[in-house]
């Protein structure tokens, strides 16, 4: 079995698309899932959305495959900082269920992780609702630690 990270191109699209819809609706139901989808969603249409960020220098699009297969789809943004370093911030690493416990997830991160350095990010964040053990737990398994807790209070 021939598990890799690729970068998505625009031919890609379709695919990216659907990745990311199932992301989303992987989150619904989650605490903290409406709040997050709703400030943090990618901007509808998604297709062009995509189409757009693929050619982006800030942003990098990878899928996740296992014998060619489309599987997993991670997306990363740098960002200059207010004292001129930067960062990275992985907005989605999503491996379908089935796909799981393969390394797909293991080989998006890596490939995020290279190109941020590559870029000279400082630092690489990855946000994870507060329910969801199994993400916590794969990035703490590889290496990163939480920063910051962002608490929340519903007021109607």
């Amino acid at each position: 079995m021939e598990v890799l990270a690729r970068v998505g191109t625009e031919l890609d699209v379709p695919v990216l698309v659907e990745l990311y819809q199932n992301f989303r609706e992987a989150l619904r139901g989650e605490r903290g899932a409406a709040i997050y989808l709703s400030k943090e969603a990618f901007a509808e249409p998604l297709d062009s959305y995509f189409a757009t960020i693929v050619h982006d220098r800030h942003h990098l699009v990878l899928l996740g495959l296992v014998d060619e297969v489309p599987v997993g789809l991670a997306v990363a943004r740098l960002e200059e900082l207010p004292d001129s370093s930067c960062t990275a911030t992985a907005l989605v690493i999503y491996v379908e269920p089935p796909a799981r416990e393969v390394g797909v997830g293991e080989n998006l991160l890596a490939a995020v992780v290279e190109w941020a350095g590559e870029r000279g990010a400082g630092g690489l964040d990855v946000p994870v609702l507060p329910g969801i053990r199994e993400s916590k737990n794969f990035l703490e398994g590889a290496g990163l630690v939480a920063r910051l807790l962002v608490m929340h209070r519903r007021l109607n």
